[in-house]
């Protein structure tokens, strides 16, 4: 609902109420952000008051849809007095030409090894964080004081294993209501999701999806079949009116076969297991479909990188480029078929009824 029930005002007479929400949102970039956008203008529509915090892409994302929102470097204020130094010396390690600021990534790793730290101790924490990197941190610390600071009345995060699953633990520990917003399958997230007590409530993408957290523990009242609101756009006749637009201003309706290579990049290591990665899959893929295309006038590729990949992109024989700034729903409607390795896009582009083609090498593939 958008609208809560009546409250008593903390800052009012004892016959007031109080009707404005704020509510503390938190997600980092891709389909995760994508999802908690119509909750965002929602509740701003209905009067409430939103505190989103953008983890890596998820910035450029909120900015185009003209959502403010902090950052990790926002809450430097609450912050150790050594976590800048700290964040300095790891994002130097940091490959160049990230899509995230360096002043974002220099304030998350700072606040996030600190919390390591206090949690651990040092020893343990430079141990930790030499073999996982980043997937050592879960900065529950940081994310108690920002509520604290804050004082929301809901926190509303995806599902990540880090920021995401720390803002929740936070708001726990806070008696403050909490809702997951779970935007895909879960398979691996239901390791915490599906604990009692993790969040009130958690929003689900289809019955499947809540029957498996039920058979974690989760009471029935506890899991909610949403859907996904990032998906409500592919079937929009804006979204196909765009496509057709795309296709024939860039002279992909001339005969040829438009395939979409939705590329992403492939960890060393998965976050959850000991799999262990292959980091030139994307490329590896991207040379074939190459090949393929080059030697066959019948086909186009069209490459799309995640924002996460820096790369840049070289013309081809029968290969073109799309930017993360052209809509992925036109690029959908546009396009006759979606080649990738596990990405969100398979699902979106599914939803539309286009051929799909999954590269089943990830080691994210069973999840």
């Amino acid at each position: 609902n958008s609208t809560p029930p009546p409250q008593p005002s903390p800052a009012g007479g004892e016959g007031e109420v109080r009707t404005k929400m704020k509510a503390f949102l938190v997600s980092y970039g891709g389909g995760h952000v994508a999802a908690l956008v119509p909750v965002a203008k929602k509740l701003e529509a209905s009067g409430h008051e939103v505190v989103f915090l953008a983890l890596t892409t998820a910035k450029q994302y909120l900015d185009k849809q003209k959502i403010s929102s902090i950052g990790f470097r926002d809450l430097l204020f609450l912050a150790d007095k050594n976590a800048l130094e700290i964040g300095e010396k790891l994002a130097a390690d940091l490959q160049a030409g990230s899509a995230v600021t360096h002043e974002e990534s220099v304030a998350y790793l700072g606040m996030s090894f600190s919390d390591l730290v206090a949690e651990k101790g040092e020893a343990e924490a430079e141990k930790l964080y030499a073999a996982q990197k980043r997937q050592a941190f879960l900065p529950v610390r940081t994310f108690r004081k920002a509520l604290e600071h804050y004082k929301p009345d809901v926190v509303v995060s995806t599902n990540s294993p880090r920021a995401e699953r720390a803002a929740i633990m936070a708001a726990a520990q806070l008696k403050i209501p909490a809702v997951c917003v779970v935007d895909l399958f879960a398979l691996q997230e239901r390791q915490w999701i599906g604990a009692k007590g993790f969040a009130d409530c958690v929003c689900v993408l289809n019955a499947a999806v809540k029957e498996m957290f039920l058979n974690c523990g989760r009471g029935e009242e506890e899991v909610v079949v949403t859907g996904n609101p990032a998906f409500d756009v592919l079937l929009t006749d804006s979204a196909y009116e765009n496509g057709q637009e795309m296709r024939a201003g860039r002279v992909w309706n001339d005969g040829k076969i438009n395939i979409l290579f939705a590329s992403q990049p492939e960890p060393e290591r998965h976050p959850f297991n000991d799999k262990i990665g292959n980091p030139s899959l994307p490329d590896d893929i991207e040379n074939v479909l190459r090949s393929f295309v080059g030697s066959s006038d019948k086909y186009r590729l069209i490459v799309r990188y995640h924002p996460s990949q820096n790369i840049v992109f070289k013309e081809g024989k029968n290969t073109q480029f799309s930017p993360t700034s052209d809509e992925i729903s036109a690029v959908l409607h546009a396009v006759d078929m979606v080649i990738t390795i596990t990405s969100t896009v398979a699902v979106e582009a599914s939803i539309i009824g286009k051929p799909v083609i999954t590269i089943d090498k990830s080691i994210f593939t069973e999840d």
